[in-house]
């Protein structure tokens, strides 16, 4: 019988976090491996919890580079690093992230520590079994909804911080699971961090595109969650809180 893939929601907040809450952050187990998509605040003391060992991890993928998508980055890379020095990993820890010639893309850079790797909207990686395509966000902060798929042929989609384009529709398309970043309408001065889709719009895509199931995440610490799931829930139904903790399996058991 085949193995069911498991996503574990280890940080579900956007800019801020609640009070105990953590930054972005998602791990996709199965039998290849887990890789861990975001990295933001108090993702890394998480990480224990959800992996049999920490060497566990294969990677990292980092898809929008803004503070609370990488801030314990460096705190994840040191605990690596620690694991190779007793023997306990082979290598640094790839972090595939989003190419761009940034001050953000070079804080990355921890030579020696992390292997770092771009990848740029439009290319595909292979890491841990799965197959992970990227596809270009619209949206002030560049970015990429990522499409997953396993070796059993289950499928994960991140929307990442964006409008639901055509493009971003196709990515979603037919999904097991539609984990969309949709944290309100974009009321903020400074356009980068103004929010893609409201809770209501990503219902409508994850409707749209044929989605089994819709988690929505990426909610700012004081917003009402309860507000963003019954405005979902009048478009999808389905719809539901990424709640911090919670695994969900992916596929057929």
């Amino acid at each position: 019988m085949a193995m069911s893939t498991v996503l574990t929601v280890l940080g579900r907040y956007g800019r801020y976090p609640a009070p105990g809450g953590a930054g972005r952050g998602y791990l996709l187990s199965g039998p290849g491996g887990a890789v861990l998509i975001g990295c933001g605040g108090g993702v890394a003391g998480r990480l224990g919890y959800a992996l049999a060992h920490p060497a566990d991890l294969a990677a990292v993928v980092l898809a929008d580079l803004r503070p609370d998508h990488v801030g314990d980055l460096a705190a994840v890379g040191s605990m690596a690093a620690g694991q190779v020095a007793r023997g306990e990993r082979r290598g640094l820890l790839p972090v595939y992230a989003l190419s761009a010639p940034t001050e953000a893309w070079r804080r990355l850079q921890r030579p020696g520590v992390l292997d770092v790797r771009g990848v740029g909207p439009g290319d595909r990686i292979q890491v841990a079994g799965w197959s992970c395509a990227w596809t270009p966000t619209a949206h002030a902060c560049p970015g990429a909804a990522l499409r997953w798929v396993g070796p059993q042929r289950e499928t994960l989609a991140i929307t990442g911080l964006t409008e639901p384009t055509a493009e971003v529709r196709e990515a979603c398309a037919g999904v097991d699971i539609l984990l969309a970043e949709a944290d309100g309408p974009a009321d903020e001065l400074d356009e980068e961090w103004a929010a893609g889709m409201t809770s209501a719009e990503a219902a409508a895509l994850a409707a749209a595109c044929g989605a089994r199931a819709l988690l929505l995440s990426h909610l700012d610490g004081d917003a009402d969650p309860r507000a963003a799931l019954a405005a979902a829930r009048g478009r999808f139904p389905a719809a539901a809180l990424a709640l911090e903790g919670r695994s969900y399996a992916l596929g057929s058991a």
